[in-house]
């Protein structure tokens, strides 16, 4: 039950898709590639009974969609709480889990994690109020629901990752420059990063760095 463009999928129509075209580009209809959690996104917010109708704009929309959940999540850190609550957060958690026992209606809990997403912004602006055990419920729905039940996983990388694929970029152009013999970056790259407490050490194997 895939359509895409509104028009149902098949080689006779060329315009079947691949998850690797839908992941890295290529295909003729999508302007890119979009991250694996967009597309897990796109599709549960289609209950699984319902034709699913591919596009770049649905793409490209349910990539904004996500965003803004995320951009909710991390913000309910920042939310002060109030003696009362002007939003009912328990209402939410259980129509959410209403909808999956009515035959896993993922589309449902989605709408409700948006409306969760608009109270933590409008609290965040100061339009509402919560009390602390709502801003607790409210992580547990993020996590409950999205991340643990949906499985959507941000694509942020964690800082480890990111120093990680740094330093491999940095080593990369140190060795670049001692293959070509200018030894005088390669030596300011190696001193750069000792007096930052950062050392590298060359071997047969290549170079391993440490903190």
């Amino acid at each position: 039950m895939i359509t895409i463009n509104g028009r149902k999928m098949g080689k006779s129509y060329n315009n079947t898709i691949t998850l690797r075209e839908m992941f890295f580009g290529g295909h003729h209809l999508l302007e890119r590639g979009y991250p694996p959690a967009t597309i897990r996104f796109f599709i549960l917010q289609t209950h699984y009974r319902s034709t699913l109708d591919f596009s770049n704009d649905s793409l490209q929309a349910a990539e904004k969609g996500l965003q803004r959940l995320l951009n909710a999540y991390e913000t309910i850190d920042k939310l002060i709480a109030s003696a009362t609550s002007t939003s009912n957060v328990p209402k939410i958690e259980a129509d959410c889990f209403a909808a999956m026992n009515d035959d896993f209606n993922t589309a449902i809990v989605i709408a409700n994690l948006f409306e969760a997403s608009r109270i933590i912004n409008s609290v965040n602006a100061g339009n509402e109020t919560i009390s602390a055990a709502d801003v607790a419920g409210l992580r547990n729905l993020f996590d409950n629901f999205l991340f643990n039940i949906l499985g959507i996983k941000s694509e942020k990388k964690d800082s480890s990752e990111a120093i990680d694929e740094l330093m491999k970029l940095i080593i990369d152009i140190r060795a670049t420059a001692k293959s070509s013999k200018d030894f005088a970056t390669a030596d300011k790259i190696r001193d750069t990063l000792t007096n930052i407490g950062i050392s590298i050490k060359d071997g047969k194997d290549g170079t391993e760095w440490s903190k």
